[in-house]
């Protein structure tokens, strides 16, 4: 079995030095800003719980159903349109369909189910039935450490496939085959570096938005690795960001961010104008470790890894 330390969420992006004004901030339970509050407001839907054990990503397919990654469980979980069970495949090991602490999750218009089998330094491709299909190794370059897959998402764009690898502190790009066609990153804090890249999300302009966890920002990319701007910056105030996790991006572009320690999820343009934090009743709306997530249409979907369930909202722009 494995512990929920071993597996706590980007192991590398654990390693943090607190900056004891902030922590003093945090104890005495100052909210995210001493001034009024830019509420998106929200409906409650409904929750997707069960046996879970630190989920950790979430997507949704084409034909409605919700996949998200059970970590801890090496499983993915499918549910309907209303949250109803409908399977789950996957198991710890490290045969064809097999996970060891699976985190990321994508799933392109046709159908193809990627997952980061992070454990096992690998991507695997099922079906929307959950039936194992392909596998690929995302390979070390000299001098890394073993690949750290934590994400995948899929483009329109030569069908590239881009895999954050948590430990390098890189974005690699392979074809959806599993061919490698190039990456970029480095470990640091500029343009274009990176310290512990995580979730991943594309726009409609085939832009890669990736969360750059300890630089406590989202950085935004063209398709070929070219930096375009930076999202969020360090801190705990409205359009600030201590601990970014997840990101997703709507219709009109609007771009969401998780914020798995302050337990908030804040809405951003996608040139990084900060826009509001999502509320419930003009309340600020919190979330236990909120991590992957993911909109449709107008609901909002929130993987809280602590709290072991999916919440489910409804937006009111």
């Amino acid at each position: 079995m494995i512990s929920a330390g071993k597996f706590d969420y980007y192991h590398g992006a654990l390693r943090i030095i607190y900056k004891p004004l902030i922590i003093l901030i945090l104890l005495l339970g100052v909210p995210l800003s001493v001034s009024a509050l830019d509420c998106i407001n929200s409906e409650f839907l409904f929750d997707i719980k069960g046996n879970l054990n630190q989920p950790s990503d979430i997507a949704i397919a084409p034909d409605g159903n919700i996949f998200f990654v059970d970590g801890v469980h090496n499983r993915i979980i499918v549910v309907g349109n209303d949250g109803r069970f409908k399977f789950s495949f996957g198991r710890e090991g490290n045969g064809k369909g097999d996970f060891v602490r699976p985190l990321g999750i994508d799933i392109t218009e046709k159908g193809k189910v990627f997952i980061a089998d992070t454990g096992n330094h690998r991507v695997q491709v099922f079906n929307l039935k959950g039936d194992f299909q392909y596998m690929f190794t995302v390979k070390s370059g000299p001098g890394e450490k073993p690949s750290d897959p934590v994400d995948v998402q899929a483009s329109k764009i030569k069908n590239y496939l881009y895999i954050s690898d948590n430990d390098n502190h890189k974005i690699k790009v392979y074809d959806q085959k599993g061919v490698y066609a190039f990456d970029w990153g480095t470990f640091g804090e500029e343009y274009g570096a990176f310290r512990y890249p995580g979730i991943m999300s594309i726009n409609e302009s085939h832009e890669i938005f990736v969360v750059d966890v300890l630089n406590t920002r989202v950085q935004k990319f063209d398709p070929f690795g070219k930096f375009i701007t930076d999202i969020g910056s360090w801190g705990v105030l409205q359009g600030e960001l201590f601990r970014p996790k997840g990101v997703a991006i709507d219709a009109q572009n609007r771009v969401y961010v998780s914020d798995s320690y302050m337990g908030v999820v804040q809405v951003f343009t996608d040139l990084g104008r900060y826009i509001g934090v999502i509320c419930e009743d003009n309340g600020l709306r919190k979330f236990k470790t909120p991590v992957g997530i993911a909109v449709d249409k107008d609901r909002l979907f929130i993987v809280e890894m602590r709290g072991n369930k999916i919440t489910v909202l409804k937006l009111r722009y």
